[in-house]
Formats: structure tokens, sequence, C-alpha cells
């Protein structure tokens, strides 16, 4: 501990699930494929009962934009020749999962009659959540005595109770329903709900809610520039519930 220095960090990164866009973009598709079709089979059998499905497709168009701002605490025990540390951390970061646009084709059949209707529909929403977090990581540079130094590093973080339930899902949509003797009526719905209401409205139902806090891995492989014996840069990027592309600047004393 004699010999350990402290290092004062600051940092910005651009998050972000686009670098993983066709995986990505499958998953939210098939949870929005539930969610939506429910949403339009329901509205329409208020008016219609008999109307049942009998074919859904649907297009997605994805976007997954972030943002994070952090500071950390570092500890090199071998002081400044050292190639380990430890850190503690607190992060904040927007994570935000949108479909600027879905289209769905919903057909459906009346089961008194046989006959077939179709309802066109396009919707838009978004996942927005804003977790301040406290985390613990550990890091291992390369060549420690080097001006330019290669690290990577591994951490596990979580967010506060009240950022994770302040996290807010908003959709919208409208759409044309095609009747069997061809006439159309028109239907829309939208709503914005946190994950605090959604969160009160399964446990009114009697259903469980899994999580009261976002839980974060992180994993990052960088570059540290030394500027001077106590002012670097660096540069990384890796995995923090998503991808990060972050730069910094650390004072070490």
């Amino acid at each position: 501990m004699a010999d350990g220095n402290f290092e004062f960090s600051f940092h910005y990164s651009y998050w972000t699930l686009n670098v993983a866009k066709s995986l990505v973009e499958n998953t939210v598709s098939s949870a929005l494929e539930s969610d939506l079709k429910d949403r339009f089979i329901k509205q329409i059998q208020q008016d219609y009962p008999s109307l049942t499905e009998s074919g859904y497709n649907q297009q997605v168009v994805f976007d997954a934009p972030g943002n994070n701002i952090g500071f950390e605490l570092r500890f090199y025990p071998g002081g400044r020749k050292g190639a380990f540390s430890l850190a503690l951390g607190i992060e904040q970061t927007t994570m935000k999962v949108s479909f600027p646009q879905v289209s769905a084709n919903l057909q459906m059949t009346d089961t008194s009659s046989g006959q077939m209707a179709n309802f066109q529909g396009l919707a838009h929403g978004q996942f927005v959540i804003k977790p301040l977090s406290f985390h613990f990581n550990m890091r291992w540079e390369l060549l420690p005595s080097k001006v330019i130094s290669p690290y990577f590093g591994v951490g596990v973080g979580i967010s506060t109770s009240g950022s994770f339930f302040d996290a807010k899902y908003e959709y919208a949509y409208n759409g044309i329903l095609t009747l069997p003797d061809g006439s159309t009526r028109q239907y829309s719905q939208s709503d914005t709900k946190t994950l605090r209401q959604i969160k009160d409205d399964r446990l009114a139902e009697g259903k469980s809610f899994p999580l009261n806090f976002l839980p974060i891995v992180q994993l990052n492989f960088g570059l540290r520039a030394r500027l001077s014996q106590m002012i670097s840069l660096t540069a990384d990027a890796g995995f923090f519930d998503g991808f990060l592309f972050r730069g910094g600047l650390a004072i070490r004393i």
C-alpha cells in the first residue's frame, strides 16, 4: 500500500446496440410481434368479436443509440510501474432502444362466415433507460512503463432502483381494417409507461416482476497514452450491457 498510487479519471462514451444490429433487431422484432399483434387484435375484437387471427407479418426499422459519462477512482498496488489496478466508479448512462417504424399486416378470419379481413398498421416507439450505476472493475496494462500501453479490463455494476424504475416505454400506432364487405375502419392507440407503472400493473394482476435494478457487465480493451508523469489519455471499446466506445482523461497522484 505504501508504494501504491491513486488515479482519478473522467470519461465520456458512445453507447449502442447497433454493432450487433441484425441479432438485436430479430430479438426486438419477436418481442414487438407478440406485443403489437395482441394490441391490434384486442382493439379490433372489441368491435368485431368474430374476427380471429389467421396470419401476421411485420417489418421493423431498429435503432439503439445512447451515451455515458463517468468517474473512477483507481488504485495501482504496484505503484507507477504496476500493471494491475482496481477501481470504483459511478456511471450515468442513457440507453435507448427505438423502432422508428414498424409496418404490420394482420390477416383475420370471420369465424361466423369464413370470410377474410385485413388490418394494415404503422407503429413506432422506444424504450429509454437512464441508469445511475455503481461499479467495481479490474484492469491489466500490458506495457505499464511505456508511453503507449494497451490494457484490458473486466467489471460489474448495479444501477440504483430509482433510475431503473424510471425507465420509460412508449408506443403509438394507427392502421386501417378492411372488412370482408370492403368497408374500412381506422384504429389508433398510444401509451407511455414507466417500468414502475408496469411493475405495479403486474403485481396488481398477481404476477411477479423479476428485477429491482439493472445489472451491468463490463469488458473493455483500450490504449493509454501518457502525456506526463501525472496525466494520461485513454481510449477503449468494449461491452457494457451493449457496446461502448470511450475516451477519457486520467490524473495519477
